[in-house]
Formats: C-alpha cells, structure tokens, sequence
C-alpha cells in the first residue's frame, strides 16, 4: 500500500497535540478540549537549540490556554477581534456556527505570518501555521471576501476551490518569498493536515444541530477517508520529486525534523520515528499506527483504532462495538469481519487499546468552570456541540 500517513485523531487538538509533539495523545495530554498539551513541543526543542520560532493557528482550541503556544517566541491566535465577533454573510445560514465567519480564522494572520518571516529570516528560525479556512462550512465568508468565486469548484461546499486558495495565498506566495529571500534551499517545509475528511465514501450521519448544512465533508469516524492525511517534505538533505511508499504516521513528523537538523531524539520519548532512513530508501516498512477520538459528542461516541498494513481494528466505548476490516482484501473497508475473527486476537488488541486510556503525563493545572464555559462555547460556534 503506497503513500499512507496516519493521523493519531480526527479531532484537531489531539491530532495537532501529536504532529508538533512526536507523541500519541496519552503522553501529549490532549485528549478532550478540556487539556492542556505537556511539551515539549518542536517549537520548545528548536527554541533550545538557538531557534528563533513563532506560531500562526486560526482554530481556538489551538490555543494558549490548551499549552499549544508552548515554545513559540512569537505567537498569534484567534482573539474576540478575528474569531469571536459574529458576522453574516450573503447566502449563510443564520443561527448557525456555520452562518458565521467567527469559527473560520484563517487567512487573518497570513499578514502576519510573513511580516515575521521578513523580519527573522535571517535567523535560524521555526515558523508553525494550522490554516483553519479550508475547513467545511467556511464557504460564505471566503464567498463574501471574494478569496473564491461563486460557482467554481464548488462540490462539497467548495473543497477545491479552498484548497486553490490555500496554495495561491499561502503555500505558493511562501515559496515565491523564500526564493526571493535566497533561502528556499536552506529552509525544510512541510505541508500536511491533521486529519482527513469523509466525502461519502462511507454513510454518515447527520448531526443533528448540523442538519441545514450538507452532509460532507465532514470526520466523524476511524475509517481510512478521516484518517489519512498528506505529508510533503522539502528541503537540503532530502531528494527531490521523490515518493515513498509504504505507511508512516503523523508522530514519525517531529522525530524526522530533527534527525534532519541534526538534534539527537534520544531524551524525548517519542512515540513516532525518524523517516530519513526510509526516505533514502524510498520505502517506509508499514507502522502500527494508533488513533483515536475520546470527545463523545463528536460522531457516534469515544472512537479508537489500530491500523496496520494488513487490517484494522475500531473500537467505539460508548456503544461498545467493534470493527475489524481485512486492508488487504477489503480496502475500501466495505465488510466489517468482527464475527469471523479469532476471539482470542480481538481480546489481544482490546489489551493493546486499554494500554492508551490512561494519560502518563501529570496535569499542571485544572481548567476553571469559567474556561470550560468559553471553550464549550467556541465548541458550538465551531459546530462540535448543540
């Protein structure tokens, strides 16, 4: 099976808590949207090798209350003025998260995203940016600030037309402005996303308080369209126009930074594994990869998985009920094979399971009454909670 990343979760704060720390969730500490991230993040790391870093996210659960801004010497997130002030659009649905441009804070710091990069490129420097825009129901506000046009690429609430924005306004400029600057062979970029997206390949269905937006896209379940997500790495060291096929995962990211910068990973438990060597050899040997969603409001109930290259096993916590999919034969993961497994194996992976429940990482502090009050708040207005 070629090209298969895996995402520690389809929810974005744990699956972002993984990406920047090399760690699954039960050593990250994000597991709800009610945790704070334990360090240290490649930000923290970098910062302590001489790095000069700074953070851009447009998603508020990405956020310093939830210890993400850990490491960053410069740091811009979404404040009342960008995120929490309620805007209607023409053609949006009024009452909604979705009908409102707070929840969709994207393109506001990409100003300043490249302000800073102008004014430390000359430094050795670490540069975060999470773009929320591309993210389903973000459609009328892009519409209203004609960043896409009426009509264009417009299949599942415009996800192409989105992703062309991304690349023209961020990705492309970012790489014209680093050839500019000389520095474009001396500067490691990554893109990638921190989950996928269902786009019907399997039946999901409606959240209820969702139910005037279409049905997809949306990432509500374990199956592969929300658990793949893209990596692209470019940069000295490592070949050109070269793919690797195989299976990694998001943890193996951070690990593969620093070997390629050189900065030993021996102290950092991490969870995940450098790629350089299966870059060299344009081959990754498959990685059982571990995923989960324990948020219970989300989709069908607290969700987790394994995934190797052969099958993968689902189980759901709150429905107690299991999945198991032969990836070999049923790649599509059509036929659930639950009954027609050896009790004994599933019993065996249910162990392995039970071994992430429990977070290792002590809690720094508690989260007040008045902060989970503002986080379910941003919650509704992101659309996760009625």
């Amino acid at each position: 099976m070629n090209n298969i990343i895996i995402t520690s979760s389809i929810f974005t704060p744990v699956a972002m808590g993984s990406v920047i720390t090399g760690k699954y969730p039960n050593k990250h500490g994000v597991r709800y949207p009610y945790c704070f991230m334990i360090g240290p993040s490649i930000a923290g790391i970098l910062k302590k090798n001489d790095y000069t870093t700074a953070g851009f996210v447009g998603n508020g659960l990405l956020s310093k209350l939830h210890n993400f801004a850990e490491g960053f010497d410069y740091w811009n997130e979404p404040t009342k003025d960008t995120f929490w002030e309620m805007h209607d659009y023409p053609g949006s649905t009024k009452g909604t998260a979705y009908g409102k441009e707070n929840a969709y804070a994207g393109n506001y710091w990409v100003e300043d995203f490249f302000n800073w990069l102008l004014s430390n490129y000359g430094k050795k420097f670490f540069i975060w940016g999470h773009f929320y825009e591309t993210h389903e129901g973000s459609q009328s506000s892009l519409l209203a600030k004609k960043l896409i046009g009426e009509g264009e690429l417009s299949e599942f609430g415009y996800k192409d037309a989105k992703i062309k924005m991304v690349d023209d306004n961020l990705i492309g400029r970012l790489l014209r402005v680093l050839d500019e600057l000389n520095i474009d062979r001396d500067t490691t970029l990554v893109i990638m996303s921190d989950h996928g997206t269902n786009l019907g390949e399997h039946a999901v269905e409606r959240i209820p308080w969702r139910k005037e937006v279409i049905m997809y896209p949306q990432h509500t379940t374990m199956l592969d369209e929300d658990l793949k997500v893209v990596m692209i790495l470019k940069g000295r060291g490592l070949p050109e126009g070269k793919t690797v096929k195989g299976g990694a995962r998001s943890i193996d990211l951070i690990p593969t930074l620093l070997d390629l910068m050189g900065i030993s990973v021996e102290e950092f438990d991490f969870d995940g594994e450098s790629l350089l060597p299966a870059i060299q050899r344009g081959k990754v040997e498959y990685r059982e990869g571990y995923a989960e969603d324990l948020f219970e409001l989300r989709g069908k109930g607290a969700l987790q998985c394994i995934r190797t290259d052969g099958f993968k096993y689902i189980r759901n916590l709150s429905l107690w009920t299991e999945e198991y999919y032969d990836l070999v034969n049923d790649p599509q993961e059509k036929n659930n094979i639950i009954e027609k497994i050896d009790p004994n194996t599933i019993i065996s992976l249910r162990k392995k399971l039970n071994v992430f429940l429990s977070t290792r990482v002590p809690r720094e502090k508690a989260i007040s009454q008045e902060e989970i009050a503002k986080i379910n708040e941003r919650l509704r207005r992101l659309g996760y909670m009625e």
